[in-house]
């Protein structure tokens, strides 16, 4: 009986100990859960700036609308997860979809975001903005005019001389709201250092009216690049020739006449700038003024004989002219301020009333300023005998000045 016992009490302790090893494993379970969110606990963390991809686009396109994205361009997402699984994401980790097949009649995609990895252990949430709101637009074709932009400079003694694009049009087709405003499509080319005409292709890139790029993937051209053509020419400085005509009004006169620039550099083919020297001007008439005259004369290719152009923007000439009233002031002198020409070794005396003058004429700017001096006064005694004698006095010329009421002189050689 007792073997009995000890058979029938082995048998308890042994189904009882299955159960402390469910028990052993469940609590060990636990203890490693509560261990790993110590470790690694979850938390959430917020991703912005998350570019919304555009799918089944032609849902919309296919009934012959544009759009124009007015809202959910880009998502910020709330991303809940353990900790070591959110150290290793970046926005870049997620991609978030606006599928134009589910656009709602207020226009509106809701946007989906997922996650490229450990999908299964994040609960991502979208933030303010969940839905992509799109504005439809009609579809337009437009034509937009192609303006070649020449960046650098070409080798020195050449110019640009013609440039020509090709197709000179494009077709543009797009949303209405943003090729109502498209203005030009420019061709950039690069003529750096250059020496030789120049054949190439340039991207077409469309701007509006304010400069600036209409970039989208809904505006299409009907072509894929600029065929451009630049032709060189050598370049000369040729002199710029201008001339006055005319007179003043009475009792007035032009003093001074200038401009410039006096030289211009032009660019021409061959032939044609060996037949160049010089651009002239239309003459620029004083006649009756009573004032100084100022004037910008614009140089411009009509000056230039054909296939010849102004190698910079030239400043305008520049004309003055110097108009004055004429004057008249009286000098005066005595025998000390007459140089005698042949007297030898006679003795020459003066008569005793001894002061003279002489009257001058012209621009006031010239007669105030005037001096005795400046007019050498002088009489010649070559040959004359002795005794009185009355004779003219002679006066420098002066530019510019006349001289009136010259006095003779009466001198006695001894």
């Amino acid at each position: 009986m007792k073997d009995l016992k000890s058979l029938k009490s082995l048998k308890n302790l042994k189904s009882n100990n299955t159960g402390m090893k469910i028990l052993s494993v469940f609590i060990a379970i636990l203890i490693w859960l509560l261990v790993a969110n110590i470790n690694d606990p979850v938390r959430t963390e917020r991703f912005s700036g998350i570019p919304v991809q555009i799918i089944n686009e032609n849902a919309l396109t296919s009934l012959g609308y544009a759009y124009e994205v007015l809202e959910g361009d880009e998502v910020s997402i709330t991303v809940e997860g353990k900790r070591s699984v959110l150290n290793d994401m970046s926005a870049s980790d997620f991609q978030a979809v606006a599928d134009f097949s589910k656009l709602s009649e207020v226009d509106a995609v809701p946007i989906d975001v997922s996650a490229k990895k450990y999908a299964n252990q994040l609960e991502i949430t979208l933030g303010n903005v969940n839905t992509m709101k799109i504005k439809k637009d009609a579809v337009v074709s437009v034509s937009v005019p192609v303006n070649i932009i020449l960046e650098g400079s070409p080798a020195e003694g050449y110019a640009v001389g013609n440039t020509t694009g090709t197709p000179n049009l494009v077709k543009v087709t797009g949303p209405e709201n943003l090729l109502e405003s498209a203005k030009e499509i420019q061709a950039v080319v690069d003529i750096d250092g250059i020496s030789h005409d120049v054949t190439t292709t340039a991207d077409p890139i469309l701007y509006n009216d304010k400069n600036e790029v209409i970039d989208s993937k809904q505006v299409q051209m009907d072509t894929t690049s600029i065929n451009v053509m630049i032709s060189l020419w050598k370049t000369k400085m040729v002199n710029v020739n201008l001339q006055s005509m005319g007179t003043p009004a009475a009792g007035y006169e032009m003093t001074s006449f200038d401009y410039e620039p006096k030289q211009v550099l032009v660019a021409a083919p061959e032939d044609v700038l060996e037949e160049m020297t010089a651009i002239t001007l239309p003459n620029i008439s004083v006649e009756g003024m009573t004032q100084n005259y100022e004037e910008d004369i614009k140089l411009d290719e009509d000056y230039l004989p054909d296939d010849a152009i102004f190698v910079e923007d030239n400043e305008d000439v520049k004309v003055q002219a110097t108009i004055e009233k004429r004057i008249t002031r009286r000098l005066s002198f005595t025998e000390a301020d007459i140089s005698i020409r042949g007297r030898g070794a006679q003795t020459i005396t003066f008569s005793s009333d001894n002061r003279y003058s002489i009257r001058v004429e012209g621009a006031e700017s010239h007669v105030k300023e005037l001096k005795i001096t400046d007019f050498t006064p002088w009489v010649d005694v070559t040959d004359l005998e002795s005794g009185e004698h009355t004779l003219r006095l002679h006066v420098k010329e002066v530019d510019g000045v006349t001289v009136d009421s010259i006095p003779d002189i009466t001198l006695t050689i001894g």
